[in-house]
């Protein structure tokens, strides 16, 4: 098995190490809505299928556990098959979003999940976050909680927060009931994310005209592989490209 075949199945050893099952445990794996338990090996098979079908888009998936739960004679990992893009799908999509800056942002006028028109033109004459996310990309999730403290810090500022995805409105309401995203939601945009990237997190920061002054993939940020804690963030160029759009 090539090494990168063999890179889900390895990371799933360290977390089992870490985590210390008692003797005589078995160590399984569920998806968070599925009963249905599976091996290391089997999670592992699943994650090569969907690189194979995610290659020609740049995605490569990783397994990543979200909650586990102990029983007396088994250990849950409960995971989730997170895509991410490959390096080659980064740096094309990085060259084509760079080539938006200075112009305008494109057009639209969507509804919001509240059914509230949000268009370009409502949002002429205020600064601007767009952050294009979906709910299967990790990246998107783990920066989420950093987003939501900018969020918070600027929320007696003029600056407008707005989360597009490409999601339908009723997955991207579920996912919110697990994952608190503070931005303004607008769902069901297939369209008009395509217009800008393959390659998610993408955060775009339009000034007072309506001009893209800036645009940034995802945050860095570091997490502890078994409890989840936050260890490290590095968002000076979020808060530097914030200051261009004041």
């Amino acid at each position: 098995m090539k090494s990168n075949r063999l890179f889900p199945l390895l990371s799933f050893v360290v977390l089992w190490l870490l985590s210390g099952p008692a003797r005589g445990q078995v160590v399984r794996y569920k998806e968070a809505r599925s009963p249905k338990l599976w091996t290391a090996a089997e999670v592992d098979t699943f994650a090569q299928v969907m690189n194979r079908r995610g290659k020609s888009a740049g995605y490569e998936f990783h397994p990543r556990i979200t909650k586990t739960i102990r029983r007396s004679d088994t250990l849950i990992h409960e995971y989730i098959l997170s895509g991410t893009p490959t390096r080659a799908a980064l740096a094309a999509n990085q060259q084509q979003l760079q080539a938006l800056v200075g112009k305008p942002l494109p057009a639209f006028s969507l509804p919001d999940l509240q059914g509230q028109l949000v268009s370009t033109k409502s949002l002429r004459g205020k600064p601007v976050v767009v952050n294009l996310w979906f709910t299967a990309c990790a990246p998107c999730i783990a920066e989420m909680p950093v987003l939501n403290r900018i969020r918070k810090e600027k929320a007696s500022s003029e600056v407008i927060f707005l989360a597009v995805t490409f999601d339908k409105q009723e997955k991207v309401q579920a996912f919110l009931k697990r994952q608190p995203f503070a931005f303004r939601q607008i769902a069901g945009a297939k369209q008009y994310c395509e217009q800008f990237t393959t390659g998610y997190p993408t955060s775009l920061f339009v000034d007072r005209r309506g001009i893209v002054r800036s645009v940034l993939g995802s945050i860095p940020v570091k997490y502890d592989p078994v409890t989840s804690q936050l260890l490290s963030v590095d968002d000076k160029d979020y808060y530097a490209a914030l200051k261009q759009i004041k």
